[in-house]
């Protein structure tokens, strides 16, 4: 897996979804995980230019001694292992937004399709009585129009 870079990160857009994470924070949280690994790096190259100096330096070299040096080799393990773990952790934050993000939309879409469904039934219910009316008011115009007849009978 290639590595990730601060350029990368300050990059990186992500998509905006409906009931999504605030992007600020997002961006905001994006802004502290660059700002932590260029200080970082920038440790990382102090401690790389530290060794190399005392590497280039045959006389100052002589004068380190063993335990100094195993000192320097056990910061900068540190440090490399404390740039690892962010990035692992910053990794790990972003899948969890990821799959909570998804997770709400999935649920946010379930929730509509049940909506849907139940104004589907409701409007089959409005038609049917819309239906059942037309009908009773037929009826009655019918009633009525048999009425007019037969009273029609009686005034000729």
């Amino acid at each position: 897996m290639p590595r990730i870079t601060v350029d990368e990160i300050s990059r990186k857009e992500f998509s905006i979804a409906n009931k999504g994470y605030n992007q600020k924070e997002v961006d905001d949280f994006l802004d502290d995980i660059c700002d932590e690994m260029e200080r970082m790096e920038g440790e990382i190259m102090d401690l790389k230019q530290k060794t190399s100096v005392v590497r280039t330096a045959p006389q100052e070299a002589e004068t380190v001694s063993s335990e100094n040096e195993e000192s320097f080799r056990e910061v900068l393990a540190m440090a490399v292992q404390v740039k690892e773990e962010t990035l692992r952790k910053a990794r790990e934050d972003a899948e969890a937004i990821r799959a909570k993000a998804e997770t709400e939309a999935t649920e946010r879409l379930d929730g509509l399709s049940d909506e849907r469904k139940g104004l589907e039934q409701e409007l089959a219910a409005l038609r049917q009585a819309a239906a059942d009316y037309r009908a009773k008011f037929e009826a009655l115009l019918q009633a009525q129009q048999d009425a007019m007849d037969k009273a029609s009978d009686l005034f000729e």
